[in-house]
This record gives structure tokens, C-alpha cells and sequence, in this order.
């Protein structure tokens, strides 16, 4: 990857995280972009006027001050009234506060009078008076006071001398200054003002989003019952009203299938009972009639063999054949349906069946069975719906599973009955046995079983590994009037 592509997707990555930030935040980061981006501008453009009336302002005060006092001093300068003049000086000065000095000169530049408290400063009386420009121009000076605007004013037009006159700017200042601040506080209030406004929009914007979002949740889980309240007729309460529809509509499409569901368990339970029925009927007709019936034709053959004192080896071969049949028609009724499952339950029909299949494969299988001591019989449904369960994984152990040993766990507490087959065999991975219409017969026939009674069949199995089936069975009503269960 080149540094560019790199530098790419990294700012695809910054882009993507800005974008993904919630939507309060983002309206929150927008009101106070503006918020700032209006305040700053509005106060730079208020400080610049500010400056250039302040600067209007204190140039026409100062001429006019000046402008005033040449004329009240054109006749004390006449008549060379001193008193006069230094009264009207002082009287200036404590009238305007911002009157940092006042010098007068007569028609020969001879300082005449000023409002110094010694001798007027060198650099006052040094400075050129106005260079290049009329009289009454205004000329800014610097000091340790601040900034001096200084005016020249000419009295009956210079013929009876000058009045040089200081003005500090130093009240505007201090109002420009309280000015700028109510400014700067109007805009934080302002500011303050729009972030609230900008907070509760969002609130107002993104709460339905999460009332919607928290609703979507729920119906993911399967609540169909989720609802959004509608508080405006605007996008987003027509957004929560169109979701409120699409939510009711899942609701009653949801409460069909849970009715087609409940009908085709009822049904498939309906023809597992037919089934296990035919079973148990066929199973005793096997063993009482055809079982018998050849019983009989083995007693009267032997009999009939024996009055004859025929030896033969072809009554001997029928004879051993005969005896061979009933043996083959009795295991075939015991594979059908055990009567010892009826009789004495599930305990003892596994333990049973375990032993003659660990005889026929030549496997070891190894059985476990833990109930407590008060527990009462299965109900006789889970019991059947376990053992053929346990029947379907251990003929899986025999034809697939290449194991050596295996072992059978039947468990039942806390309201929940626990079947567990293992081997370990050469295992497999289930995506393995998913065909077109998904798990294999066997394995999809031992998961219908289980899910009949509310239950849960899971396998873990890897190559090399071996196989485990569990089954979990939830007990109904754990005091059904049957017979105790006898492992």
C-alpha cells in the first residue's frame, strides 16, 4: 500500500468517524460553529466601527473645546487680563476631566498661561505646531497616560495668538471598554440562548430516533408488541407512525405463523403418538402372534422330529433356522417398541438397548443416569421422544463415527431433563450435513423431537475430535402421577 492510499483511507476513516458521530452532537457542533462564526464577526466589526467613531468623536471634542476657549480668551489676550485668562484655564480644566493641558501663546509664540503645575514640558513647547496642515487640525500623541489628541486653535485668526489644547481619550475608553463587554456578554448570552435552543431541537429530533431505534430493537428480539409514541405530525411522527403499522402488521403476521406453528406441533405430536402407537402395536403382534406362532411350529417340528427319531441334518438346519427367526423376530419387536420402556421406563430401556448395541458394535458404551431421589417418571411422551433421540445418535456412533468407546448421560433436575451422547470417533463439521432442504433426516428428526416438548438439541463435533449431542428437555409438570424412574 503506497503512502497516499494510506493517507486516503486514513482520512476516509476521520471522515466516516465525524460522520458517525450522534446527531445531538452534531447539531450541537453546528450551533455553536455559528454561534462563534456570528459573535466573532458581529464583535470584530463592532470594534472596527467603534474605532473609527471614537477616533470622529474625540478629533470633534477637542476642536470644538478649543474652538471654545479661543473665543472666551480673545479679550482677556488683548488687554493682557493674565488673572482672567489662568481663571478660565483652571476653570476648563476642572470642568473637563479629560483635559490633560491647555497652553497659550500670544501673537509672538510666547506662552502666556497654562494648566502645568510647573513649567510647560519641552517637548510641548518644541513640537511644531502643525505641520503641513491648516490650523485645527488634530494631532494624536503618545504619553504615559494614554493617547493625547492635540489641537492648535488660532484666536481672531492668530492676531492675538494660539490656544494648544490636550484631550485624553481616556473616558471613551473606559465606555468603549463597558461597551465592548456588554457586547461580549449579550453574545455570550446569545450564545448560551442558541446552544439551549440547539440542545433541546436535538432533543426534540433525536428522541423519537431512539424511541424508533429502542422499538427496532425490540421487534429484532421478536416483541412485536413494540410501539413508538407519535408526538408530531411532521417527518419524523410520520416516520413513527408508518413504523407503528409495519410493527402491527409484524405483530399479526408474527401471531399467524405462532398460530400455524402451534398447529403443526400439535399436529406433528398428533403423528409421533400415531406413530409410537403403530409401533407398540406392531411390536406386540411380532412377538405374540408371529413370535408365537413360530414357537409353536419349532415345538410341534421338534416333537414331530423326535417321533419320527429323524436326524437328518436338514431338520437339523430347519430346526436351528427356526429357533434363529424367533430370535431375529423378537429383536426386531424389541427395536420396534421395548416393552421395558412402558413398563419400567427410560432409565432402564436405555440401559438395556445400550448394553445389546455395545454387544452387536463391540463398542464400550458407558451409561450414566442421576435423578433425584423423589423424582417421578417422565412424562411418558419425553421419555419416548428421548430414547428414540438417544436410539438415532448411537446408530450415528455405530455407521459414521469409527469410535472406540461412547457414552450415554441422562440427567434430570431443576424442572429440565438432559440427555447427553458422546463418542470418540472422527467427528464432523455440521455445515457438512447441510443438504438443500438443511440438516440431514437423522439429525433434523432428533431436533423436531426435542423441540416438540419446548426443548434444545445442540451438536458440537469437529474432525478428530468426536461428537457430543445435547438435549434439553424443560419438565412441564414435574408431579405427573407416574411410576418413580428406575435407572
Amino acid at each position: 500500500m503506497t503512502v497516499a492510499e494510506r493517507q486516503e483511507r486514513t482520512a476516509a476513516r476521520i471522515v466516516r468517524s465525524m460522520l458517525s458521530a450522534p446527531i445531538l452532537l452534531k447539531i450541537l457542533g453546528v450551533g455553536f460553529v455559528v454561534a462563534v462564526a456570528f459573535g466573532g464577526t458581529t464583535f470584530l466589526l463592532f470594534n472596527h466601527v467603534a474605532k473609527r467613531i471614537h477616533l470622529q468623536v474625540i478629533e470633534g471634542r477637542a476642536r470644538s473645546e478649543a474652538t471654545g476657549l479661543a473665543e472666551s480668551l480673545e479679550r482677556p489676550l488683548i488687554t493682557g487680563d493674565l488673572v482672567t485668562i489662568n481663571r478660565k484655564l483652571k476653570r476648563a480644566t476642572g470642568m473637563r476631566q479629560d483635559i490633560r493641558y491647555i497652553i497659550v501663546r500670544d501673537a509672538r509664540g510666547k506662552v502666556v498661561a497654562h494648566t502645568f503645575d510647573h513649567a510647560v514640558p519641552d517637548d510641548l513647547l518644541n513640537l511644531p505646531s502643525a505641520p503641513g496642515t491648516a490650523p485645527g487640525s488634530v494631532r494624536l500623541l503618545g504619553s504615559e497616560g494614554g493617547r493625547v489628541f492635540d489641537v492648535q486653535t488660532l484666536i481672531l485668526k492668530g492676531k492675538a495668538g494660539t490656544v494648544q489644547l490636550g484631550l485624553s481619550d481616556r473616558v471613551l475608553v473606559l465606555q468603549n471598554r463597558m461597551l465592548k463587554r456588554l457586547i461580549l456578554g449579550v453574545l455570550a448570552l446569545s450564545g448560551a440562548l442558541g446552544a439551549g435552543t440547539a440542545a433541546a431541537l436535538a432533543y426534540l429530533i433525536t428522541h423519537p430516533l431512539d424511541e424508533l431505534r429502542n422499538a427496532a430493537s425490540r421487534i429484532r428480539q421478536g416483541d412485536y408488541s413494540a410501539r413508538v409514541p407519535v408526538l408530531s405530525d411532521d417527518e419524523i411522527g410520520s416516520l413513527a407512525g408508518t413504523f407503528n403499522h409495519m410493527a402491527k402488521s409484524l405483530e399479526e403476521r408474527g401471531r399467524q405463523i405462532e398460530q400455524k406453528e402451534r398447529a403443526r406441533l400439535s399436529l406433528l405430536r398428533k403423528l409421533v403418538e400415531v406413530q409410537e402407537d403403530e409401533r407398540k402395536r406392531l411390536a406386540r403382534e411380532l412377538h405374540d402372534q408371529v413370535g408365537q406362532s413360530l414357537s409353536r411350529v419349532l415345538l410341534t417340528f421338534q416333537c414331530a422330529r423326535r417321533d419320527c427319531e429323524c436326524s437328518d441334518q436338514q431338520c437339523l438346519d430347519l430346526e436351528g433356522l427356526l429357533g434363529k427367526l424367533i430370535d431375529e423376530i423378537r429383536r426386531m419387536a424389541w427395536h420396534v417398541r421395548p416393552a421395558v420402556l412402558d413398563d419400567y421406563g427410560l432409565g432402564s430401556a436405555l440401559e438395556r438397548y445400550l448394553k445389546e448395541t455395545s454387544k452387536r458394535a463391540g463398542i464400550p458404551i458407558r451409561f450414566e443416569c442421576s435423578l433425584p431421589d423423589n423424582s417421578q417418571r417422565l412424562p411418558r411422551a419425553v421419555e419416548v421422544a428421548l430414547y428414540r433421540i438417544a436410539q438415532e445418535a448411537l446408530t450415528n456412533v455405530v455407521r459414521h463415527a469409527q469410535a472406540t468407546a461412547a457414552n450415554v448421560v441422562l440427567l434430570a433436575k431443576k424442572g429440565v431433563v438432559t440427555l447427553v451422547v458422546g463418542d470418540n470417533g472422527v467427528g464432523f463439521e455440521p455445515p457438512e450435513v447441510m443438504g438443500l432442504d438443511g440438516v440431514s433426516l437423522g439429525l433434523l428428526g432428533m431436533r423436531e423431537r426435542a423441540f416438540l416438548f419446548g426443548g434444545e438439541l445442540e451438536i458440537e463435533s469437529v474432525h478428530g475430535s468426536g461428537t457430543e449431542v445435547l438435549v434439553n428437555i424443560p419438565l412441564e409438570n414435574e408431579n405427573d402421577a407416574h411410576p418413580p424412574l428406575d435407572c
